[in-house]
């Protein structure tokens, strides 16, 4: 019986188990891609319908977020609105609500890697820090509600589809069930 259990660990070619650490690692790395790309896309056509020239700095860089010129707060707002595509992505690709939070964590944790790399500099600007404590914060709380929700709807709503008309549910017996046909209840007979 043991060596069976050893195997059952170790196997995880036919793994369905959400904590399998290559499984996390793929999720990770698709919510970080899906995170940056969305961002060069609204980037972009921001850009491209201002008449600006479009660069990575944009993406990569902490130091253009800032209170100092107008396209610094823009950059913040499509940051911003980055996030709230991201809750979209964390809803699909993670889809558990115990989970939801912990990529919303990492992503920005990968973010901010990322910007001290690709700017050499640890991040020193007020600015920058409030956009990733207020993204931080609605790509937790709404992908958490979005993920419960998406659980929710599926655990027990799920037979609720099957209406026939206003006020009549079909069940699993054919019989419809109308509030004037109810039974008499026993306690109103006792």
């Amino acid at each position: 019986m043991a060596p069976y259990r050893y195997l059952k660990l170790f196997n995880t070619e036919k793994s369905t188990d959400i904590t399998s650490p290559s499984k996390l690692l793929f999720q990770i790395v698709i919510l970080q891609c899906f995170y940056y790309l969305t961002a060069v896309v609204v980037f972009y056509l921001i850009s491209s319908l201002n008449g600006y020239d479009f660069k990575l700095d944009w993406i990569f860089s902490w130091e253009l977020v800032s209170s100092d010129n107008a396209m610094g707060l823009v950059l913040f707002v499509m940051w911003l609105f980055d996030t709230l595509l991201c809750v979209l992505f964390v809803t699909i690709v993670v889809g558990r609500s115990k989970l939801a939070w912990d990529f919303a964590i990492t992503i920005h944790i990968i973010n901010l890697l990322v910007a001290w790399l690709y700017t050499g500099k640890f991040p020193s600007s007020t600015l920058w820090w409030c956009l990733q404590v207020l993204s931080g914060t609605l790509l937790v709380t709404l992908s958490t509600y979005s993920t419960r929700w998406k659980e929710l709807r599926t655990t027990f709503f799920e037979n609720m589809l099957d209406v026939q008309e206003l006020g009549e549910v079909r069940h699993g017996t054919g019989q419809s069930i109308e509030m004037n046909e109810l039974p008499p209840s026993n306690a109103a007979n006792g």
